[in-house]
């Protein structure tokens, strides 16, 4: 199993007053995740309206005119030219939208699939107006079901997801997750140890 590997600058030396912990963690392994899945209001037809999940955790909402071709409508339904079961979430033309949650997150995950021409994803993260980090992946493994999921060290409320096929207008489609990410084992001992040097130094030198 492949963990999410993070990296921690551990402030053990008396006078720092902080941590930074920084970036968005990409990982193809769904065992480093506690996921929910999501579904959405069903949409028969092709509609500019934001598509909400059933659970009320997140929103779907096209950006509509961005894009060669433009983005135009989205749908959540079964699609026959998709390989993944149940509804999946697709757009006309470049499939670039905007993940909005109701509460600050964590971790955002998703299955998705590509039909035809390698595209390449960019999601940045957003807290309100503020962007905390960004990252790409290549779609480039054809009518097959992939996973992807991201853990931030900062919250976010909003994912934005842009797509650059090169004009070739393939359908991908996608199923969302709610997700937690799952730390590793050594992150975990780390935390342990660095909270223990905390309290021996409290306890034992008060004045500090």
């Amino acid at each position: 199993m492949m963990h999410l590997k993070k990296v921690l600058t551990v402030c053990c030396v008396i006078g720092f007053s902080s941590c930074t912990f920084a970036g968005i963690i990409t990982s193809t392994d769904q065992a480093d995740f506690s996921l929910v899945s999501e579904s959405f209001t069903y949409t028969p037809n092709a509609t500019y309206a934001n598509i909400n999940s059933l659970s009320g955790n997140m929103t779907l909402q096209t950006a509509a005119g961005v894009g060669n071709p433009a983005t135009a409508e989205h749908f959540y339904r079964a699609f026959a030219t998709s390989v993944m079961a149940g509804n999946v979430y697709a757009l006309n033309n470049d499939e670039n939208f905007n993940v909005l949650f109701n509460s600050n997150q964590s971790a955002f995950a998703f299955r998705f699939e590509d039909n035809a021409d390698v595209s390449l994803f960019t999601l940045e993260f957003f807290n309100g107006a503020t962007s905390v980090g960004s990252t790409q992946f290549y779609s480039n493994l054809f009518n097959t079901p992939r996973f992807i999921g991201f853990s931030s060290d900062t919250v976010f409320n909003m994912v934005t997801v842009r797509e650059n096929d090169g004009g070739a207008n393939s359908n991908e489609y996608f199923q969302f997750y709610t997700a937690e990410a799952i730390p590793e084992p050594g992150t975990i001992a780390l935390v342990g140890i660095f909270g223990g040097g905390l309290w021996f130094v409290r306890r034992y030198f008060p004045s500090v």
